[in-house]
């Protein structure tokens, strides 16, 4: 930065010098204030997002939760069905040896069959549903992490930018003094 100060009988004019400096003074003093409302502006945003961050992990949580909640509902059908199906061969083996001594027998035989196949059909559809739910769950969350972390990458990228900005401005303002000193 090139500065025209004019030159008096002991070197240059101490007013033009005087005038420099506190100008300097004055811009870079501003400066330090914007960046300093920038900073705090950047340190509300990421308090915000570390509050975002701890909801998203408690979230989580509750998710892994219900999560465990459905694997125990799932690994309880699984044993139902397969006690159904057990039941279900019991009672075809039954209605056999019922059908052997009398058709009124074998009627009734037929109904406990049939009453066994909507039992399996039921635990069926609600195996489907809870398959449904684990999978729409896991989706969102996934969503939410990746959206949140975009939002940090991207507070993270901006607070590097301004750090480096004001590193550059003292620099710059060390050297300036230094300048003046040396002059």
């Amino acid at each position: 930065m090139a500065v025209g100060f004019r030159k008096s009988l002991f070197g240059f004019n101490c007013d033009d010098v005087t005038e420099y400096v506190e100008k300097t003074h004055r811009s870079y003093t501003q400066k330090e204030i914007e960046y300093k409302e920038q900073i705090e502006d950047l340190t509300a945003q990421l308090s915000a997002l570390k509050a975002k961050l701890d909801e998203t992990v408690a979230e989580k949580a509750q998710t892994e939760e219900k999560l465990k909640e459905f694997t125990d509902k799932y690994d309880e059908i699984e044993r139902l069905s397969k006690n159904i199906g057990k039941l279900y061969i019991v009672a075809k083996s039954n209605a056999e040896a019922i059908m052997k001594e009398a058709e009124q027998s074998a009627d009734i035989a037929r109904k406990e069959a049939q009453k066994n196949i909507t039992s399996i059909m039921s635990a069926h559809r609600s195996l489907s549903g809870v398959k449904e739910d684990i999978v729409n769950t896991s989706a969102k969350f996934a969503k939410d992490i990746d959206e949140l972390s975009k939002s940090l990458s991207s507070v993270r990228d901006r607070i590097e930018m301004h750090e480096t900005a004001v590193e550059r401005s003292e620099e710059e303002y060390r050297e300036i003094i230094k300048v003046l000193s040396d002059g």
